[in-house]
Order: structure tokens, then sequence, then C-alpha cells
């Protein structure tokens, strides 16, 4: 009994056998796996790009609108402050006239 049996050996070959195949089995598995979620992943992609894309044309409407109300209020600020502000000036200088004539008349008496 000095050699193992062949019985012995072709157990142990188709076990070593087995575990490489259970190995490849689970590595194209993992590839397949692999290859659905890169699948899943672009899909994923393509629905983000549009969302950017809303989201750019969103954001260029609201600089739009922003701008025009930004005019609008330079256009009120022009046709109803200035005005306001150069006759509150006449007025403030008018003011200072009299208070000056006030004053003076005061003193001279």
């Amino acid at each position: 009994m000095d050699t193992i049996p062949p019985v012995f050996w072709m157990i142990i070959v188709s076990v070593l056998t087995v575990m490489v195949c259970l190995i490849l089995y689970y590595i194209a598995m993992l590839i397949k796996e692999t290859r659905t979620t890169v699948v899943d992943a672009r899909e994923t992609m393509k629905q983000a790009t549009k969302m950017l894309q809303q989201a750019e044309l969103i954001v260029n409407d609201v600089q739009s609108s922003i701008a025009t109300i930004r005019g609008t209020v330079e256009e009120v600020n022009q046709s109803v402050l200035a005005p306001i502000r150069k006759i509150a000036g006449g007025i403030l200088t008018a003011s200072a006239f009299l208070g000056s004539l006030k004053k003076n008349k005061q003193e001279t008496e």
C-alpha cells in the first residue's frame, strides 16, 4: 500500500475542478451584474444631464427676469426718484436761504 489509490486522486481532481468552476461562475455573475449596473448608471447619468439642462434653462429665465426687474427699477428711479430728489434739494436750499435770512434779521434786531 505504498501508492495512493486512483479513486482518491479522482475525488481530489473532481473537487478542485468543481471549485474552479464555481469560482469562474461567480466571476461571470459578477461581470453580468457589473454590466447591468453600468447600463443603469448610464441611464441615470442621462436623466441627470436632462435635469441639469432644465435647471440651466430655469436659471437663465430667472436671470432674464431679474434683468427686466432691474431695468424697471432703474427706470422708476430715473423717472420718479430723481425729480423728487431735485425738488427736495431745491426745498432744502430755499429753507437754508430763508433760515439764514431769518438769522440775519434776528442778529440785526
